[in-house]
């Protein structure tokens, strides 16, 4: 069987490496925070879920709509990293957050412009 063609976009492979480095990252932290960790693991592995499931959709409506919940989920991603920077006491790898920030605003520009050519 080949590989599934979601895997050869480049928005799906920078979601799922985020999702990647920040489950590594966050595996790290104690329990204490465990709400804010399994908040920030769920946006950050629904957008490579609902990037993988919308572009199977057999119509642009329907892929618009699995990549607008991807989308929403980047946002949602984003203000958990802000919270993990912005917090002295649940992740002090400053510069692995950083550079998932980075990735995800390209996720974030990338998945804006693919709806807008659905739309």
């Amino acid at each position: 069987m080949d590989e599934p063609n979601y895997r050869k976009l480049i928005v799906w492979q920078k979601a799922h490496k985020n999702a990647l480095f920040i489950i590594d990252l966050l595996g790290k932290v104690g329990s204490k925070y465990s709400r804010i960790i399994d908040q920030c693991l769920g946006a950050a592995t629904s957008i490579g879920a609902n990037i993988a499931e919308g572009n199977s959709s057999r119509s642009n409506k329907e892929k618009e709509s699995y990549f607008r919940i991807a989308l929403n989920s980047s946002y949602e991603f984003d203000n958990w990293l802000q919270i993990l920077k912005d917090s002295n006491s649940i992740c002090r790898d400053i510069n692995i957050l950083s550079a998932i920030e980075k990735e995800n605003i390209e996720v974030i520009k990338i998945l804006s412009t693919i709806i807008t050519s659905l739309s």
